[in-house]
This record gives structure tokens, C-alpha cells and sequence, in this order.
């Protein structure tokens, strides 16, 4: 014996003990142990490794009750394999399913059970002459098999037969990809986000030092069995036959890419956990998709109707029948094809050629070779066998290699193992599982070829091996396999559900999004996040054309819709446009869209449109901030602010941006030049330069082949002219934020108009020093007045350009921005209006403030909003002396308003509310010295909401404004 090296066996103890200071003790409260062990609190050992198998009935079927095997009168197991099992040509599956059938049911198989096999011989004796294992005619022929190992505190008299141990877990939980004990888990990770190893091509470690196959072989890699030898370096996964066939290893590797996948996601939206929380929370989600694909896609594909999930039930004890793993669940080798087909993307046979199944045992080499795609394709595309009794020669006479070079008969050897194992007969089995016994043969089947054959084998039918029954059996209506094996499947798994504390549906630390993303997560969407194939139909379990397959394979489109901000945008037209006809949704509240099953292969674009709400945001807030970036006090800072600051969409922001802006703010224009309300951008895209409006920046996703997956899509919404964020997402701007403003008084001259006059009325304003800008809007009686234009007064650059005038309506609009660093003159007049007065008037009954076409508002200074208010003075000089009546404020309001007013001397005044057809609403009186003074309203003082108006008496003096009380 060679001895290895000191360096080596150093490595290794140190490699040791790095696993035992990682691997972190499990909260057996809500996560599952390695074992199995405490899924049941109650009865910790239920389901766990090494939890022996249950007894379906009230007895074991051993020849002697205790350990000798059953049926010892009944003929050769290969005797019966050469009768009734052997296949001459192709027989495939009526209800045209897949070979996913048989590579996943295998898969799960390796998932939740395996009693592996001890030294006691159970040879099996072959015919004489058999022309594949007795050539010669010797007579003397076997195939060589041993017995399962046994519990050994049992087999030791008819009241405690011989029982058999599951020495991995019993539950759907993933063990097959993550082990069933912690050396093997621990072996199979990184320790480093939660990953799992991987060798070259995305595929599981080999048995070496570092995973790779050109590193030396590690001693204390866990075992996996290999009894083929082509190599010394072999996979390793979770379960020990994972090598078994290259099928098989297919979903091995696929499950644990999707681990690390899933890895990558939680650790993006999770950035605070660290290897321990990434890794448990990828294997729940893992467990879960297989539990899920098994009870949603795969047991209904074989017409198993599990009754519907009621809960977790402690009573029920989930592990595995001994009849379920001697027989039931070995049925699936008559579904084998003979040749493994590969594929590649264009569903022509790969050039390394499709695969015999009789090589394919034990040989990483073919997965090496061409990764998992071609054996995935072909999946797909070829009928699995049908269900029935004949099975394909590859695993009836070459089973791990030809007859006489290691070669076996699964077909015997399953045969056998229900002896060995102490099963009773077929009809026995039945009435465990609630059925009626049957009385002849035909009952069984009626097909003359099958009942005679087993007439002619058994005599008796009371003598059947079970899992020869089960094959020989016909359909049940509508599904696969006969009644007998439909009820054990029903029985069985709905068990290993029910009574799984964990199963993801009552998960204790799975959120109910989670939740429903297993529930909505099918094995095709697993191929296809994880391997590079572009076509596959929905349900991999139905086999179909490659040909056929764009006709039928679908993708969901769904995605977010948000501002830089993360708000979620409604009222989104989401349009996916391809190659029969577009389709449309709007976003939710929530700002999500969700196109389910589109033609895969039809999508072109999938584009956003919202064309509402061209001033929602906008106002002079964002010309003052526009300049200030134009000028460099202040950069917009942001790439989507830079984008909504590019108003007429030239690739630059300048002066014309802002006069674009200004026409649509005053109301003169109803669009922006070249541009639209909303912008929507790809959230992934990363600008490249210092001026991202300029970018060739996606504002539609292109799909230039199949959509070969589904497509989750994040937008981000810009409204273009609004750099200030204030944009309400809704209908308008938020109330809230109204009602916590303060408020900017522009005061008037009221006076006597009279007719066929003209008058410039000076607009005058307080701490105009603190004024960058304002907006705001003047109703007029048109029949009154007659608007002639504006005059300049101390504000710098107000001209024309700033005013706009609507003469049918009787409404004019002004917007301004202070010029950098201008000064202006404290209590001159700002501007003159000019009016012609067509019949006598007082002004403040022919001028009003009015926001039907513009928000009155102030700019301080940083950015401070203030809502513009409009006060009439009596005095001539437009000084704060005589009597005035100002804006409510807040303005719009829901909760309370404050009514300000200016007495010149002691007076009574009165307050009345009435509505827009003149009804008071209220009326309220005091006495008063002279100065400032308010009212205070409250909701419940008004009856009526909407438009109001307000109107202060004072002597001579009287003043109505206009308010709004929304809800």
C-alpha cells in the first residue's frame, strides 16, 4: 500500500477540521436537518436517515414470517424477465410523454430513498441455455445479486420479522442535490455565498481536491458509486448514484446551478446575510421547486391525483413503504428508451451522436463531453417507452455492461429484490392498499398475449410477484399506470407531503411571494434559467417535435415600473408587440405588469407609453432648477433629472429647454417638441458619459430570438420637464403637501373701474428679496374687462414671453425665474396689468386668483414652495395699511384652512362661505381692532365640498376670494 505523502494528509486534517468550524448547527424549529431527524417533534426519527421502511400491511410476506425469501416456489426471476419482459422493437407511450418522465421520476427516486445492499447472496439462478447468460448451455449460469441490509434487532421471529433501513431521508427535501448527512453537505460547499461547488461546464465537483478532474483524487470525498471503474474521478452530489446515467446527472447538475443561482439572487436582494443564511434559504427554495414540480407537473402527467393539500398532519408518518421501494417505484424501467438522444439548438442530432443507454451507465465522459443541453433537448423531443411489461434490452441483459463482463438483468434483479425484501404476493398488496383482490388472470389484464403468459408463470394468481403485477396490470382510465399502482403512488405521496413540517407551502421561514413563486416555477422554467437552450415546450413531460415546439412554448412577461426613486408608476401602457397581433396592459397601483403565456417565439419589442399628464410635475420649481444647472450652481445630479431637464429632446439642456418648458406651463402649448409626457428607461442600462440625455439609452427591450425564458423587466419612469420630483404619479399633485405650505401674498390696488377707461394695476409683493420665482393664474370678467397687456415693473427679464392670455375664457397665466444674481427694488411695483373696463366695476369683483390652468405658486430660496395668494388693497399706495383680504391657506384643503384678513381701524366684520350657485354655507360675525386678523375652518364646519368662495365685510370694505376643500 502506498502511503500518501505528509502534505496531503495535512491538507486534508485541516480541510477537516474548516468544515467542522463552518458548518453551523441547524434551528431545527425552522430549518431542516441534514438527516431528517426533528421534522417531526413529536417523533424525531420519522423519516430521518436510517428510519426503517413501514409495512403496508399487517404482516411481512417471508416464506418462514421472518427473513426468508417470499415466493420460493415461484419460477426464475429471469425465467419470468425472458417471458413476459423481453421487448424486440420501439413501443412508445400512447399518451406521448416525454423521457422527462423516467429522468426526473428517477431523479426523485434518488431524492427520498435507498436501502443499499449487504453480503448476503440472493443469486439469481438463469435458464440453462439462456443465449445471453448461458451461451454455453452449462446450466450453471447466475446473476450474481445480494440481499439488502437489514436492521439486524430484527429478523428474529414471526412478531419482529426482518425490516430494512432508508439510510437517506424519506422526505422530497432536495438531499439528492445537498446530501443526507453534514460531511457530505459540508463537502459539497464553497463556504462563499452560500454556493456550491461546480467543476468546468457548470457541472458538479469531481471526487478531487479542488473539484476539477485534473486534480488528484480525494481520499475523503463522500462516496459515490462507480462499479462500472471507466475512471477513478467521478462526480459527486448529494446522493451516492447520481453517476448512474448521464440523465440522471442532468438533473443533479441542474438543481444545484439553480442553488447557485437562486444564491446570486438572495444575496443581491439580501446584501446582511451571509453564507449560512444564502445557502438554508437556497436549499429551502430548491426543496420546494422539486416538491413542487412532483406534485403540480409530474404526478399529474402520470394520472396520479394526490387529494387535494389539507396541511401539515403530525399523525401521519411520511417514510417511504417497503413495497413502494421494492416494487412500486422500480416500474419506471419499462419506461426506458434504448437510445439517449442529443440534440443540439437546432434540433439536429449533436455530431458526437445519440447515446446508447447501455453505455451511458457510470460514464461522466459523455457529459463532459457535450454538457447537459444535448441529453435535455433530446428529453424533450423522444416518447418515453410505454408503461407495460417489456423492457428495453440495455437494462434487461447489458446493465452496467454486456452479459458476462459485469452485465445484469434489472428486470430479475427487481424481480428478486421484491423476494428478498419479504413482499407478499400482487393481490395481497392490493387489499393492503384498500382494493379488491383479483380472481383470475384476465382480470388482470385481458390481453391474451399477457394473462396466458402469466397464467403459464404462476398458476396461481394469488402467487404474483407484486411488481410484475403491477406492469402486467392494465391502465387504469385516463392515466398510466394500473389501479394497483395508482392507489400506492396516491398513498404514498400524499404521505410524504402531509407529513413534511416543511413542505414549502407551510414553510416557517418561506415568504408567501415565495411561496407562490414555487407554486408557479415549472420545470421548464428551471431548463431554461439554467442551461443555454432556447427551445423547449411548456410541459417538458409531453414529448413533441422539435419542429412543433414554437407553436407551443410560451414565456411570461412581467416587470416593474418605477421612478429613480423606487415609486411604483400606474396608468402605464405596457405594449409587447410580435408577430400576430401587440398586446396591451396597464400597470397596476403597484406599478407591475404581467403578460402571461406569450408566444415565445413571436416577440419582437415590448415598449411603455403614458401620455397623460403633460404639466403633472411640471412648473416653474423646474425652470429655476434648469437654469441652475445650465449655470453651474447646481448640477441636476442625476442622469433621469438630466433626461427630464432635455425637453425638446435635442441630446442637450439650454435657454430653449426652459422656454419649451415655460409655453407648456403657461398653457400655451399642449406638447413638448419631439418629445413625449413620460420617458421610460431600462433599469439595467449604465450611462456611459457626463451627458446621459445625449445616450442611445434603451426605451424599449428588443427581443431578437425566442424568448427562452421568462422575461423580468424593470423600467424607470422620467417625466420629462419635472427635475424636481414632484410628479404625482396619480392625478395631480398630493393634497398633503399643500396643506403643510406656507403662503406669498401678491397685493393689488382695488379700485372703481370705470367704463371705457384704461388702468395699469401695479401687482406689488412683500420679501421680494426672497423670491426666485413664481406662477400663478388671473380669471377675469370678460364681460367686464378687457385685457390689454402687461407693463414692466422692478422684476429683471419679465417681458411678454412670461405671460400668456386667453381672452375667451378670460384667463391669464405668468410664470417667471429670477435672473442669476439680480437684485430688485423692495415695494415697487413687480409689474402692471392693463385693463380696459368695459362697464363700471370694482376690481376685486372683477379679478380673481385662479388655479384652473396653473398652480399659484412661490419660489423661495432652497428650493421653499409657497402658495401665491392675491390680496386687494384699499389704500392708493399699495402699502400694507388699508383693508385686504387674503388667500386661505393651506389651499386646496381637507382637515382646516386659516381665512387672513386686514382691518384698517376697529370694525365688525363678517364672514360668509357660499358655493358656486350662491347658497350660504356659512356665516360668522365678530368685532375686531384694527391690524391683522383670521378665521379658522374646520372640515366640519362646511357641508359641501369642491370650489367655495369666501367674502369679508367690513363697513364699507367688502373682498371675496375663492378656496377648494377637497376630501
Amino acid at each position: 500500500m502506498q502511503r500518501r505523502p505528509l502534505h496531503l494528509n495535512l491538507t486534508c486534517l485541516l480541510f477537516l477540521f474548516s468544515l467542522a468550524l463552518q458548518a453551523q448547527e441547524i434551528d431545527v424549529q425552522n430549518y431542516r436537518t441534514y438527516d431528517g431527524s426533528f421534522n417531526n417533534m413529536s417523533n424525531p426519527s420519522w423519516g430521518a436517515v436510517n428510519d426503517l421502511l413501514l409495512i403496508s400491511g399487517d404482516r411481512m410476506g417471508y416464506a418462514n414470517l421472518i427473513a426468508q425469501p417470499a415466493g420460493p416456489n415461484r419460477p426464475s426471476a429471469r425465467r419470468i424477465s425472458n417471458s413476459l419482459f423481453s421487448q424486440g422493437s420501439p413501443l412508445s407511450d400512447p399518451y406521448e410523454l416525454s423521457d422527462f418522465i423516467w429522468g426526473f421520476g428517477q431523479f426523485l427516486d434518488h431524492d427520498f430513498g435507498l436501502t443499499p445492499d449487504g453480503s448476503e447472496p440472493m443469486n439469481i439462478p438463469v435458464p440453462q441455455g439462456d443465449e445471453m447468460f448461458d451461451p454455453f448451455n452449462t446450466g450453471q449460469a447466475f446473476i450474481p445479486m445480494v440481499r439488502n441490509v437489514f436492521d439486524p434487532s430484527t429478523g428474529t421471529n414471526a412478531l419482529n420479522p426482518r425490516r430494512h433501513p432508508n439510510i437517506i431521508t424519506a422526505f422530497i427535501d432536495g438531499s439528492g442535490v445537498y446530501g443526507s448527512e453534514d460531511y457530505r453537505a459540508n463537502w459539497l460547499r464553497t463556504f462563499e455565498g452560500g454556493k456550491m461547488k461546480v467543476s468546468a461546464g457548470n457541472l458538479p465537483p469531481f471526487n478531487t481536491y479542488n473539484g476539477q478532474y485534473d486534480a488528484p483524487v480525494d481520499p475523503n470525498a463522500p462516496h459515490m458509486d462507480n462499479p462500472v471503474g471507466l475512471t477513478e474521478k467521478i462526480f459527486v452530489c448529494g446522493d451516492s448514484r447520481a453517476s448512474e446515467n448521464a440523465v440522471l446527472l442532468a438533473f443533479h447538475a441542474l438543481f444545484l446551478r439553480e442553488h447557485n443561482r437562486l444564491c446570486e439572487e438572495l444575496a443581491e436582494e439580501h446584501p446582511e446575510w451571509n453564507d449560512e443564511q444564502l445557502y438554508q434559504h437556497a436549499r429551502k427554495l430548491v426543496g420546494g421547486l422539486i416538491q413542487s414540480i412532483t406534485y403540480d407537473e409530474w404526478l399529474p402527467a402520470l394520472g396520479v391525483s394526490v387529494p387535494a393539500y389539507t396541511g401539515y398532519k403530525e399523525e401521519i408518518n411520511p417514510q417511504l413503504f417497503n413495497v413502494f421501494t421494492a416494487a412500486a417505484f422500480r416500474v419506471g424501467h419499462t419506461l426506458l428508451n434504448s437510445t439517449l438522444l442529443r440534440m443540439d439548438a437546432d434540433g439536429n442530432e449533436i455530431p458526437e451522436g445519440h447515446l446508447p443507454l447501455r453505455d451511458a451507465f457510470f460514464n461522466p465522459y459523455h457529459v463532459m463531453e457535450t454538457g447537459l443541453d444535448p441529453f435535455f433537448q433530446g428529453m424533450g423531443t423522444q416518447k418515453m417507452q410505454t408503461f407495460d411489461a417489456k423492457v428495453v434490452d440495455d437494462v434487461r441483459n447489458f446493465l452496467f455492461g454486456p452479459p458476462g463482463a459485469g452485465g445484469l438483468d434489472l428486470v430479475a434483479i427487481n424481480i428478486n429484490r421484491g423476494r428478498e425484501r419479504g413482499l407478499e404476493d400482487f393481490n395481497a398488496i392490493r387489499q393492503n392498499f384498500g382494493l379488491n383482490t383479483y380472481s383470475f388472470f384476465q382480470q388482470i389484464n385481458n390481453n391474451q398475449e399477457v394473462y396466458v403468459k402469466l397464467l403459464g408463470l404462476y398458476g396461481d394468481v394469488n402467487d404474483i410477484d407484486p411488481w410484475v403485477g403491477m406492469l402486467a396490470e392494465t391502465p387504469a382510465q385516463g392515466a398510466v399506470f394500473g389501479p394497483t399502482l395508482n392507489r400506492i403512488m396516491e398513498v404514498q405521496f400524499a404521505n410524504l407531503r402531509d407529513g413534511d413540517r416543511f413542505y414549502y407551502e407551510i414553510d416557517p421561514v418561506l415568504s408567501e411571494e415565495e411561496k407562490a413563486w414555487i407554486k408557479n416555477t415549472t420545470l421548464h422554467d428551471v431548463l431554461m434559467q439554467n442551461t443555454g437552450i432556447k427551445l423547449m415546450q411548456d410541459d417538458v413531460f409531453g414529448a413533441m417535435d422539435f419542429e412543433s415546439i414554437c407553436g407551443s412554448m410560451t414565456a411570461d412577461i412581467s416587470g416593474t415600473v418605477t421612478t429613480e426613486d423606487g415609486i411604483p408608476v400606474p396608468n402605464v401602457m405596457v405594449n409587447v408587440l410580435n408577430d400576430s397581433e401587440a398586446m396591451q396592459l396597464m400597470t397596476t397601483d403597484e406599478g407591475n405588469f404581467s403578460f402571461l403565456s406569450v408566444p415565445a417565439c413571436e416577440v419582437n419589442m415590448v415598449g411603455l407609453e403614458r401620455t397623460d399628464g403633460l404639466t403633472n410635475g411640471v412648473s416653474t420649481a423646474d425652470l429655476i432648477r434648469i437654469q441652475q444647472h445650465i449655470l453651474g450652481v447646481q448640477t441636476l445630479g442625476s442622469p433621469y433629472k438630466m433626461i427630464a431637464a432635455d425637453v425638446d429632446r435635442s441630446g442637450t439642456i439650454s435657454v430653449l429647454d426652459q422656454i419649451h418648458l415655460r409655453r407648456v406651463i403657461l398653457g400655451q402649448n399642449d406638447f413638448f417638441p419631439n418629445n413625449d409626457s413620460w420617458r421610460f428607461i431600462d433599469a439595467k442600462y449604465e450611462f456611459q458619459t457626463n451627458a446621459p440625455q445625449a445616450e442611445d439609452f434603451p426605451e424599449t427591450v428588443t427581443v431578437e430570438d425566442v424568448l427562452s425564458q421568462n422575461m423580468d423587466l424593470e423600467f424607470i419612469a422620467v417625466k420629462v420637464g419635472d427635475v424636481t420630483g414632484d410628479a404625482n404619479i396619480g392625478d395631480g399633485l398630493a393634497p398633503d403637501e399643500l396643506e403643510n405650505r406656507s403662503q406669498f401674498i401678491f397685493t393689488l390696488q382695488n379700485m372703481e373701474l370705470q367704463a371705457g377707461q384704461s388702468y395699469d394695476i401695479p401687482v406689488f409683493a412683500s420679501d421680494i428679496a426672497q423670491l426666485e420665482g413664481y406662477q400663478f393664474g388671473l380669471d377675469y370678467k370678460a364681460g367686464a374687462l378687457q385685457f390689454e397687456g402687461m407693463k414692466a415693473g422692478v422684476l429683471p427679464a419679465l417681458d411678454e414671453s412670461h405671460f400668456a392670455h386667453f381672452p375667451e375664457a378670460g384667463f391669464i397665466s405668468t410664470s417667471w425665474v429670477r435672473p442669476a444674481n439680480a437684485k430688485i427694488e423692495d415695494g415697487s411695483p413687480l409689474f402692471y396689468l392693463a385693463f380696459r373696463a368695459l362697464q363700471p366695476v370694482t376690481l376685486s369683483e372683477a379679478l380673481s386668483l385662479s388655479e384652473a390652468k396653473i398652480k399659484a405658486e412661490a419660489y423661495g430660496q432652497n428650493g421653499a414652495i409657497s402658495t401665491a395668494g392675491l390680496a386687494f388693497e384699499q389704500s392708493q399706495s399699495g402699502l400694507e395699511t388699508g383693508f385686504a383680504l387674503y388667500q386661505n391657506s393651506p389651499n386646496p384643503f381637507k382637515a382646516s384652512t386659516v381665512i387672513a384678513f386686514r382691518l384698517p381701524e376697529a370694525a365688525r366684520a363678517t364672514l360668509t362661505i357660499t358655493d358656486l350657485s350662491g347658497k350660504v354655507l356659512l356665516s360668522r360675525s365678530g368685532t375686531f381692532e384694527a391690524g391683522e386678523h383670521q378665521w379658522q375652518l374646520n372640515r366640519s364646519d362646511l357641508p359641501a365640498t369642491g370650489i367655495l368662495f369666501y367674502t369679508v365685510e367690513a363697513g364699507q370694505e367688502k373682498a371675496t376670494q375663492r378656496m377648494v376643500l377637497i376630501d
